[in-house]
């Protein structure tokens, strides 16, 4: 069973949102945009499998099996109420596979939109060889050594200056992700190809994009992303990098807003 988190106001007729995250996160690292959204929204983040306190599936787990199982923790806490997706880098993979319906034909009624956020395209991510080599080693290196990965990832994945609070959590949720989890994603999830299933997404997209983005850089959503979702508008934000929940929050909840009140 997924680990969740929901916050929920007093009272609200807007759609739900519910928050998948990046590689390597967890539910924390929607702290600070649910600290400007839960008050007027139903909000659910979900620990994807293998992340956070979420056990992984399988070594193997493919985007499909990812979705799955995010399907039925939506359907068990929503039911049949209007949402948005919103989801990050690896997140937004499994959202456009939650928009389109999965292998298992799973497609929810009440999506209404989505907002992604620098998402990893629903071809194979450019990651390169080397990039993708270091991280399948990380799990295995040394304590103090796997700590010093982490944080040379957050380094090089943020521009916007963070506390050393967040810094720290980042670092915590990326030495806490299950091995079996971590080289799924890049095994698996990161290659797995459902660009022919694109075609069946037909809410509005919203595409967030840090212009100092060094994991997925905002070309890779212009040309590797936005082709298969012709619907979808591109927002460059000035300076941010890839960790855009914690780098711009407001730019973010901003964005959310604004979908919500087009499909309210």
């Amino acid at each position: 069973m997924l680990t969740t988190l929901t916050r929920t106001p007093p009272h609200t007729t807007k759609p739900a949102l519910v928050f998948l995250h990046f590689f390597g996160g967890s539910i924390q690292s929607w702290n600070a945009v649910l600290d400007q959204l839960a008050e007027e929204f139903y909000c659910l983040t979900i620990d994807l499998p293998g992340f956070g306190e979420s056990p992984a599936l399988t070594e193997h787990q493919s985007v499909d099996d990812v979705s799955n199982e995010v399907a039925a923790v939506i359907t068990a806490q929503l039911g049949t109420r209007p949402f948005l997706l919103i989801g990050h880098s690896m997140g937004g993979k499994i959202a456009l596979a939650l928009a389109a319906g999965t292998l298992a034909d799973y497609r929810s009624t009440g999506l209404r939109g989505m907002v992604l956020l620098a998402p990893s395209p629903p071809g194979a991510e450019p990651i390169t060889n080397k990039d993708r080599q270091e991280m399948l080693e990380q799990p295995s290196l040394p304590p103090d050594e796997q700590r010093k990965a982490a944080g040379k990832t957050v380094a090089n994945i943020t521009n916007l200056p963070l506390s050393d609070t967040i810094r720290q959590q980042l670092i915590a949720d990326n030495l806490r992700s299950s091995p079996q989890g971590w080289s799924a994603w890049l095994t698996t999830g990161s290659l797995n190809d459902i660009t022919d299933r694109m075609g069946r997404i037909d809410v509005p997209v919203t595409i967030l994009a840090g212009d100092h983005d060094n994991a997925l850089p905002h070309s890779v959503q212009s040309t590797m992303v936005q082709p298969y979702l012709p619907q979808a508008t591109i927002e460059i934000i000035s300076g941010a990098g890839h960790l855009l929940p914690l780098e711009t929050p407001t730019a973010v909840s901003r964005a959310i807003r604004n979908l919500s009140d087009r499909v309210h």
